[in-house]
């Protein structure tokens, strides 16, 4: 059976649109991304799923464009309440997540299925934004909060879902744009092109 690996957009899934996977185009953000998501664990009942797709690194994380992040947990990150200088979660009482657990023991197969090849992954709690970040301090701010290393607009999403579904849920993304540079371009041909050789290489050793 060829493995189900889920991404946001066409951007990202041209580079591996030839390649034997079964692959499905979720679309962007939290909330068509899960329900997308939610629509595919319940027609196709996987125990085991991939998100993928590319990432924006945080300033202090030292990732640099073309490098492998694996999720080990999502952090709904616009989920709460926000002050001027300050934010907070919902009152205590209100029935609300902001926090997906994504650390399993296949997790830790992938993490080494990657670095034995060379892909040097960085494992770390990723955080779901509802707008891309391009404010340098608004960067610092949720990487300082929610120890984080990277960010993207799906996994707090797809994790819910994949949970719901029991789905053993795997995020692998590679950065394709620095937030402590937001007036830098998207360099989705350098992360695209690693994004390939990251699915040629679990083509050929997932087992």
């Amino acid at each position: 059976m060829s493995l189900l690996v889920l991404i946001p957009s066409e951007l990202e899934a041209k580079f591996l649109k030839d390649l034997p996977l079964d692959l499905h185009i979720i679309g962007i953000g939290p909330v068509d991304a899960a329900l997308s998501a939610y629509e595919i664990f319940l027609k196709k009942k996987p125990s085991l799923a991939f998100l993928t797709g590319f990432a924006g690194a945080y300033p202090k994380s030292d990732l640099k464009i073309g490098d492998v992040v694996v999720g080990t947990c999502e952090r709904f990150v616009d989920f709460g309440r926000k002050y001027a200088t300050h934010f907070t979660p919902l009152p205590e009482g209100i029935p609300a997540w902001d926090y997906c657990p994504l650390a399993h023991v296949f997790t830790e197969k992938l993490i080494y299925l990657l670095e034995i090849n060379g892909f040097n992954p960085q494992g770390g709690p990723l955080a779901t934004v509802c707008a891309a970040t391009y404010d340098s301090k608004r960067a610092e701010f949720i990487e300082e909060k929610f120890q984080v290393i990277a960010e993207n607009m799906e996994g707090f999403g797809v994790g819910r879902a994949a949970r719901r579904a029991k789905v053993f849920l795997l995020e692998v993304r590679i950065i394709s744009n620095l937030l402590s540079q937001p007036e830098k371009a998207w360099d989705l041909e350098n992360a695209g092109k690693r994004l390939r050789e990251v699915w040629e290489c679990l083509l050929r050793d997932w087992k």
